[in-house]
């Protein structure tokens, strides 16, 4: 999580929310610093104005500086390196925020978010002004008390990516996989994101097995599972029962479904099963859970 990476580098960053914004002026502390390697949760977008470092994922390396513009998804190994301390903004957003406050085909409108993470792009005037401006507003959106604070942040980051995939397009970026296994686990996440779908709109009854997955991919699902976890830090099954407790999550929170009927939908023998799931992963009941959100 985006506590345990800054906790892991000596500072202080409090996530309460599933969506974050915050200014780089100090934020990594006030020297140089070498990050170690990590893996994060989130969906990141960063804008540089002022500094100077290196950031790598996977095996790239890139350099970073005034008008660099770059996102990074769930599951990759990261690192980066400051040289002249950074100046520009880090906005970062989860799966759950996703499910929470939009609906629709999320992920078909934009794909860049279950594929290759982008090369850095350089950006210069107006773009940077008019990003800058996005962010800063964000920002004051994130730090402020409105009672509509989601729902505010919910448009303004639509409009960010919106202007990411203009921005991929007008710099003529080619989102390829790097490899076999990097082409499957992007094929696996648009499959697991279209059995979800499915499963919303009643075109499917339940939530695949590895099995299946494996066989639309055609390989084994051992296979499936050790490509996941070499490409991501997640084998199959971890990504199937995060996805399931986040639609569990919403389903819980947006309707009146009962758990019985919820744990049907989701595939589970019945509700005991289910609240045994559910409860390990989210650490309430789903009972407790449902009444929690309508105090």
């Amino acid at each position: 999580t985006l506590q345990d990476f800054f906790h892991s580098v000596g500072l202080p960053l409090q996530q309460d929310m599933d969506i974050t914004v915050h200014a780089l002026d100090g934020l990594h502390g006030d020297k140089p610093l070498a990050s170690p390697l990590f893996r994060t949760n989130y969906y990141s977008f960063l804008l540089i104005s002022e500094g100077k470092g290196k950031y790598s994922i996977d095996d790239r390396e890139y350099e970073l500086g005034p008008g660099s513009f770059y996102f990074t998804n769930p599951g990759h190994l990261k690192s980066f390196g400051i040289e002249e301390l950074l100046q520009g903004y880090m906005l970062t957003f989860t799966e759950n925020f996703v499910k929470q406050h939009y609906s629709g085909d999320f992920y078909t409108l934009f794909p860049f978010l279950l594929h290759e993470s982008a090369p850095v792009m350089q950006v210069g005037e107006p773009i940077m002004g008019d990003l800058s401006q996005l962010f800063e507003q964000m920002l004051r959106e994130y730090e402020g008390a409105s009672l509509y604070k989601s729902a505010i942040l919910t448009k303004q980051l639509a409009i960010l990516l919106y202007k990411t995939k203009e921005l991929l397009l007008s710099h003529r970026v080619a989102l390829h996989p790097r490899n076999r296994a990097s082409e499957i686990a992007r094929d696996f996440k648009k499959l697991l994101n279209d059995n979800f779908r499915d499963l919303a709109t009643g075109r499917t009854e339940k939530v695949h097995s590895i099995k299946t997955f494996a066989g639309h991919l055609h390989v084994h699902p051992n296979y499936l599972s050790n490509v996941l976890k070499e490409e991501t830090g997640k084998p199959a099954s971890e990504w199937v029962q995060e996805r399931t407790l986040s639609e569990a999550l919403s389903l819980l929170r947006n309707t009146s479904m009962t758990v019985s009927q919820i744990a049907s939908r989701l595939g589970f023998a019945d509700a005991a099963h289910f609240g045994k799931f559910f409860k390990k992963r989210a650490r309430v009941s789903p009972g407790e859970f449902r009444r929690s959100q309508h105090l």
